[in-house]
Parts: structure tokens; C-alpha cells; sequence
């Protein structure tokens, strides 16, 4: 296993296109000077000029992007936006060498209005397999029994390249146990968002938590064991705000040291 970290927590993707840059820019040098070695990425429907000058920003600091997080609710975008932004991101994720894509699956709603989502998830598949990319459901807190619903979509999509990102807090959420999570996925587990819940996704103010592993009540230490045990050999990847840029680092410092245990 290795640690990475996600830009995700140090951009807002609302922002222009120079703001954004600038944001991504900073947001690389925050995680080179934190000493990961490995991102995840993202990006959408942005000029060229942006994507190319964020890519060789991160070759040039010597980072390797292991994964991206597309955009979120990809495939409830209507056509143009479907085709503008995957036009953008699967050269980004071809040109990067990136191994996993990071997928959120509809929410329900969604899903009842019909089965054009099932359509672009077929694209993705397609592109996935064209850029050599594993494209990974994550486990959603939003659907209800979504592990097997992300069993179901792997099932009926058997041989393609599609797998699975559990992220920890999503997991602890949902009420899930690590070793259920090890026997349901044998062998499609190709990323793990890194990160700590107390039982909420917000807080008082009902802004977004993004809780540092070691702060809350998941037993990472544990969950890294049992993935150790069940094979699981690839990312770590935290996914926590980089507003206090103290977070990065002391996540990095509390995954290394769960990784210690297990060598």
C-alpha cells in the first residue's frame, strides 16, 4: 500500500478558469511540501491551456496522478455537457498515465427518470478501456444498499474494466464493516479514500466534514490491517480540506504511520 492525497481539498470548481489554476497550482505545491509522491486529480469541461498547464505542473513536480475524481453526477450531464467533458478529462487521464477513475453513480432520482444514465455509464466504460483506466464506482451515502447495487452494475458488466473506491467514511456511514467490504470486493477494491467520520457527513452549521484520519471514530488502524490481510496493495488516498494546510500533513503522518504496523 502507498499513501496518496486528492487535490479535491484545495480547489473549488466553481471557480473561473485562471482562479481555478491558480488554486490547482498551490494545491501541488501544498501536497509536494506535505512529501506525497502520489495524487488524485480532477478536472472537467476546461480549456486546453488549463488541463496542459496542470498537467506539466505535475510532472514537473514529480508527482505521480495514481487517480482522478471525475465529475460528480457525470452521467445525469445532458449530451453536450456529457460529451464536452469527457472530451476534456479522458486526455487528461491518457496524457497522466492515471490508473483509476473515481465514478459517483446517480442518486435515485435520477436513476427514476430513466435509463439515459445507464447509456453514459456504457460510454465510460468505453473510455475507461480506451485509456487503459479502471473506472471505480464509489460507495455513495446517498443510495440505499449501494454495495450491492455497485455489485450489480460490476455483474452485469462482467470482463470490463470497472472496479470499486471505498471511501472510509462513506463506509462507516453506511454502516459497513471492513471485512464484509474485503468479501463482497475480493479483487475490485482499486482505491481507498482515507479519511475519519464521527457517524455525520456535516456539522452544526450543515457545512461538508471532512474529518482527519486519527479525529474521529473509525479504527483506520484496523481497516488498514484487514486490507493489508485481504491483499489490498494500492492507494491510500486522503481526501480531507487543505483550507488549514496543517490537514495534509497530519494525515500523511497518520497513514504512514498505520502502514508501519503492517511491514
Amino acid at each position: 500500500m502507498f499513501v496518496s492525497c486528492s487535490v479535491l481539498g484545495g480547489i473549488r470548481s466553481a471557480s473561473s478558469d485562471e482562479r481555478l489554476l491558480q488554486e490547482l497550482i498551490h494545491t501541488l505545491v501544498r501536497i509536494k511540501d506535505a512529501g506525497y509522491g502520489n495524487i488524485e486529480v480532477w478536472m472537467d469541461d476546461r480549456p486546453d491551456w488549463l488541463r496542459k498547464t496542470f498537467q506539466h505542473a505535475i510532472e514537473d513536480y514529480g508527482l505521480n496522478a495514481y487517480s482522478i475524481h471525475l465529475p460528480k453526477f457525470l452521467v445525469a450531464f445532458d449530451d453536450d455537457d456529457f460529451r464536452d467533458s469527457t472530451d476534456v478529462v479522458f486526455p487528461f487521464i491518457q496524457d497522466l498515465g492515471v490508473k483509476v477513475a473515481v465514478f459517483h453513480p446517480p442518486d435515485l432520482k435520477m436513476m427514476e427518470d430513466g435509463d439515459d444514465w445507464k447509456d453514459r455509464l456504457g460510454k465510460l466504460i468505453d473510455l475507461a478501456e480506451e485509456t487503459d483506466c479502471i473506472l471505480t464506482i464509489e460507495n455513495v451515502p446517498y443510495l440505499p444498499r449501494v454495495d450491492q447495487f455497485i455489485l450489480d452494475i460490476i455483474g452485469n458488466n462482467g470482463g470490463r474494466p470497472l472496479g470499486v473506491t471505498i471511501d472510509l467514511e462513506f463506509m462507516y456511514i453506511n454502516k459497513t464493516d471492513i471485512n464484509q467490504i474485503i468479501k463482497d470486493y475480493k479483487g475490485l477494491i482499486f482505491n481507498v479514500h482515507f479519511r475519519d467520520s464521527d457517524g455525520s457527513l456535516v456539522d452544526e452549521n450543515h457545512n461538508r466534514k471532512y474529518l482527519v484520519p486519527g479525529c474521529g471514530e473509525i479504527d483506520l488502524l484496523r481497516t488498514v490491517q484487514t486490507l493489508h490481510a485481504g491483499g489490498y496493495d494500492k492507494a491510500l488516498t486522503v481526501e480531507v480540506s487543505h483550507r488549514n494546510p496543517s490537514n495534509i500533513i497530519e494525515a500523511k503522518i497518520y497513514a504512514d504511520s498505520c502502514l508501519d504496523r503492517i511491514r
